[in-house]
């Protein structure tokens, strides 16, 4: 009797571990992927490279400085673009502190995102920002994001 109970708590424990273990293989899967996503709009961002609104849901909406439609920023990357003559803008972009928190097929991701200027490292300037993405068919897709600015910290 002793010897089935332990068979029976030994294959209970491996049946909760195993039960554990598969979502967070594929929450792990995910969170890799928004992370992706989050460094290949950074990239776009940086390079001005339209070609990064692929990522972006058609009803996107920025909410920043101003409250942009995805129309909208994609005209304001070409606009840049052309503003630095066909190039990148003149700051390194980075995203920090980045946390991901999945719920089911919608996702949101925080993180600071720092503008340094490639010619004075010194200067820079932080944002807080949060994404919001939705998981569909044709993957997860960015349908909301809000920045704000804070207040520059020292660097570490």
């Amino acid at each position: 009797m002793r010897k089935a109970y332990v068979f029976l708590l030994l294959l209970g424990t491996l049946t909760v571990v195993g039960a554990a273990g598969s979502p967070r293989a594929k929450e792990t899967q995910d969170e890799q992927e928004l992370r992706q996503i989050e460094a290949t709009t950074a990239k776009g961002e940086q390079q001005n490279d339209v070609s990064m609104m692929r990522l972006f849901a058609s009803d996107f909406v920025s909410a920043g400085r101003k409250v942009m439609s995805k129309q909208q920023l994609e005209e304001a990357v070409r606009s840049n673009l052309v503003s630095h003559g066909n190039g990148p803008n003149p700051v390194t972009i980075e995203k920090k502190n980045m946390a991901v928190y999945l719920f089911g097929d919608t996702a949101v991701v925080t993180y600071i995102k720092e503008y340094r200027q490639t010619r004075d490292t010194t200067k820079f300037v932080d944002e807080d920002d949060t994404d919001v993405f939705k998981r569909g068919t044709k993957g997860w897709l960015l349908q909301f994001g809000k920045s704000s600015p804070v207040a520059n910290a020292a660097v570490s």
